[in-house]
């Protein structure tokens, strides 16, 4: 009887809960499964596209001209462009309204700092240089030569990360993306470029940690259909492993340092070793609950109400 009481009071419990869910696409497989979890546990649960609303003074409206009216007991989400994103975080964030990723997470966005954070906690990462110029003798030297791979600095699901080959290639790849970005009439981030040495072992396979509150859920292995570029978004593949004590002594290191609520920890192996990659703090999930089973949706939401329960 007893459990039954607590069942239905926390039931009730969760009614006044709304989960606001911040999200630049509408299509992302997230909603769906953060939605489907929300009904089960009778959460209130609202989409709001980044693109559709009007921050100003004190309030945030929609397109339909509703101030959104978020509560401290609400669990807001953000799945976004990292520019809009961290408008909001920070709008929230000075109003004492608690989200995720929180304010400092997004910073992770940029996978020159996240390399640069990894090298100032001695976690093993691939050389990386920043391009601030097109003056690129000692960036290529430092690196090791080419071939390298260049990335967009804020970038996500494979996209602006290539192979390059020589100087030119590298110059080709800043070009388009640029002409990219112009075409793009929404908001766009920040632009900057990175090299990174290329590790040919590597042979297009990395391994992401999926972690939740200082904790790591699993470890999948993912692997390239081709080329290089294992992203499931893809169409690489994925499967569930054994977690590698290396990578859990780095994975742990990275989450205390960072303060990391929940990402995907990126790594690749070189020799006997592994180097850590990529933070996302708003990582996908659909590729590792299919591999893993894990209902990773349902965790987030009950550490999110279990946060709220003992604030």
């Amino acid at each position: 009887m007893y459990r039954i009481i607590l069942k239905l009071n926390l039931y009730k419990i969760m009614s006044k809960i709304k989960f606001y869910l911040f999200t630049d696409s509408e299509k992302d497989h997230r909603i769906i499964r953060f939605r489907e979890e929300s009904v089960k546990k009778n959460i209130d649960f609202q989409i709001v596209n980044l693109y559709k609303i009007v921050i100003q003074d004190n309030q945030i409206v929609d397109n339909e001209g509703n101030v959104l009216k978020i509560k401290k007991n609400d669990i807001t989400w953000i799945l976004a462009n990292v520019s809009t994103g961290h408008i909001v975080s920070k709008f929230l964030k000075d109003r004492n309204i608690q989200v995720w990723p929180n304010f400092e997470a997004v910073a992770f966005a940029d996978k020159f700092i996240t390399n640069s954070f990894f090298s100032s906690i001695q976690v093993p990462t691939p050389k990386t240089v920043f391009i601030n110029s097109y003056h690129m003798d000692d960036v290529i030297k430092a690196i090791g030569g080419f071939p390298c791979i260049i990335k967009k600095n804020i970038s996500t699901v494979g996209k602006y990360v290539e192979i390059v080959k020589s100087e030119k290639e590298v110059l080709e790849f800043i070009k388009n993306t640029f002409e990219i970005a112009s075409k793009n009439i929404l908001p766009n981030n920040r632009i900057s470029f990175m090299l990174q040495e290329f590790v040919k072992e590597a042979k297009g396979t990395d391994y992401r940690v999926l972690c939740l509150d200082g904790k790591i859920l699993g470890v999948i292995k993912r692997t390239a259909k081709s080329g290089f570029k294992s992203n499931i978004s893809l169409g690489g593949t994925a499967k569930q492993i054994r977690l590698p004590e290396k990578i859990k002594k780095y994975t742990k290191k990275i989450l205390k340092k960072g303060d990391i609520f929940y990402a995907g920890i990126d790594f690749i192996k070189k020799g006997n070793d592994y180097l850590a990659i990529e933070v996302n703090t708003s990582a996908q999930f659909k590729g590792f609950e299919q591999a893993t089973n894990i209902n990773v949706a349902e965790k987030i939401i009950n550490k999110l109400i279990e946060k709220k329960l003992n604030n």
